[in-house]
């Protein structure tokens, strides 16, 4: 279950928002955390790393779903409520891929089993799921969110508010899970080869710029470029020329490694964009190459 985190923005109503421009909005602030539209007895989640989103997931009877972005910004109708809620890279990573939790464990109260061992079982087994106890109406359920071997919070539903504890006492963990039905969810997110998408991304783009900078050939198309990466660095940092995190040389892309495979392919999106319209140079032009891209370029959730 994903708990309540600190609120940016509490229950606005859906009728009081252009939505589209409210997503502009989050994406200028470098949001980190998630959109949260409540109505219709459902809750749809938009989790966005540094402004870019990142997962859309949808409760259901069974659990979560993914959704598509194109689907989440169609959601709010006109009795819904829209909250924004902040919280930190390694928690967006996590709660995005809730929805691949699968059950791998169950242990009765009557076993006693021992809640330091479980714990220390999940350190070593470099485990990201969660646990869950099935306590008693009285004691409520409680759940403890483990990524890659470390804690990263708990929640207890018995608390009204159900917020997220984001640095949980080890001790009070224990007591918690002692003499109550537990089960264990880990996590199961479909593995992709960043990597591979990467080149593949990059080959598109690179395809992109070379038609740019030939139906611009009769300008100097390195400052071109430069100019627009420089324009748009405010949000996207690695575009700065002057940081030496993107290059763009001989028809060749090069991006610095440590920058987010999302933010770049968003980043570099916007940039061939904004090449063509300073150059005067119909979109189409590099639509003849996304077109060849459309499925790759649909999972990193850029629009056309």
């Amino acid at each position: 279950m994903i708990p309540k985190f600190d609120t940016y923005y509490a229950n606005l109503h859906s009728s009081f928002l252009v939505f589209d421009k409210f997503l502009s909005f989050l994406k200028n602030e470098y949001f980190n955390g998630f959109i949260l539209i409540e109505g219709n007895n459902k809750k749809d989640y938009m989790f966005m790393f540094e402004g870019e989103p990142q997962s859309c997931l949808s409760t259901t009877n069974a659990g979560y779903k993914k959704i598509s972005p194109v689907e989440f910004t169609s959601l709010p109708a006109k009795n819904s409520f829209v909250s924004v809620c902040q919280c930190v890279h390694e928690q967006v990573d996590f709660f995005s891929q809730i929805n691949t939790a699968k059950q791998v464990y169950s242990v009765q109260a009557k076993d006693n089993i021992d809640p330091e061992k479980l714990i220390t079982q999940c350190y070593k087994g470099n485990f990201t799921g969660y646990i869950e106890t099935c306590s008693t109406i009285a004691r409520g359920k409680f759940y403890v969110y483990f990524d890659k071997g470390n804690i990263l919070g708990s929640m207890n539903l018995n608390k009204k508010d159900y917020y997220f504890e984001a640095t949980p006492d080890e001790i009070s963990i224990q007591k918690k899970l002692l003499n109550t039905d537990i089960n264990l969810y880990k996590l199961s997110p479909d593995v992709r080869d960043k990597e591979k998408d990467l080149l593949s991304l990059i080959n598109c783009y690179e395809k992109i710029f070379k038609l740019l900078e030939a139906q611009g050939k009769n300008r100097d198309f390195p400052s071109v470029w430069r100019k627009c990466a420089l324009e748009l660095s405010d949000r996207f940092i690695f575009l700065d020329p002057f940081a030496g995190e993107f290059k763009y040389k001989n028809g060749k892309i090069d991006v610095w490694e440590e920058v987010n495979i999302n933010m770049a392919i968003h980043g570099i999106d916007e940039l061939v964009h904004l090449i063509a319209k300073r150059t005067a140079i119909a979109d189409n032009v590099i639509m003849t190459v996304k077109n060849r891209y459309l499925n790759l370029l649909a999972d990193y959730e850029i629009r056309q």
